[in-house]
């Protein structure tokens, strides 16, 4: 199939899909427990709405790129290896995405908003020293995740192949 990108419904559909079960799987298992408490607290309806438009954005994107080229109706060992490749790439892709973006965003609302006696230079060290451990941690859950949703994906596409033959 070369480089021809997936149908914009396919992309469009599985990219809200991923990231919208992300957010109720963390919401899920995080808010019984307490955990949501202290990161919630600081967050109004629109800062939400933007972390939420942010992780869909990065996930259509990772979801695109992961689909192009693939022959999504073939049951081909080789095509479905390729396609857990790309889930675990593209996965890895998204999370580090998501990360940088809220890395960015941190580092300007601390610059913003810093105390007179703490310097540029502590901001951006803080910033850096953050992103670079914060980096490898999404890269890897996002490739965890990334596999996991992909194999969800392929189970889905089978039934509903099996539903309408």
């Amino acid at each position: 199939m070369g480089d021809r990108p997936p149908p914009l419904s396919l992309w469009w559909v599985l990219g809200t899909f991923h990231s919208a079960t992300l957010v109720v799987l963390l919401v899920r298992f995080a808010y019984p427990g307490g955990g949501l408490q202290f990161p919630l607290s600081s967050l109004n309806t629109l800062a939400g709405l933007a972390l939420y438009v942010v992780l869909w954005t990065t996930t259509l994107f990772t979801t695109r790129r992961a689909l192009t080229g693939l022959d999504w109706l073939s049951d081909q060992p080789k095509e479905m290896a390729s396609f857990y490749r790309r889930a675990l790439r593209w996965g890895a892709a998204n999370g580090l995405s998501f990360f940088v973006a809220l890395l960015l965003a941190h580092f300007v609302i601390a610059l913003a908003t810093r105390p007179p006696a703490t310097t540029i230079q502590a901001v951006l060290f803080g910033t850096l020293f953050f992103g670079t451990f914060g980096s490898i941690f999404s890269a890897v859950i996002g490739a965890l995740v990334g596999v996991t949703l992909g194999a969800i994906d392929i189970a889905a596409l089978r039934i509903a192949r099996a539903l309408t033959r």
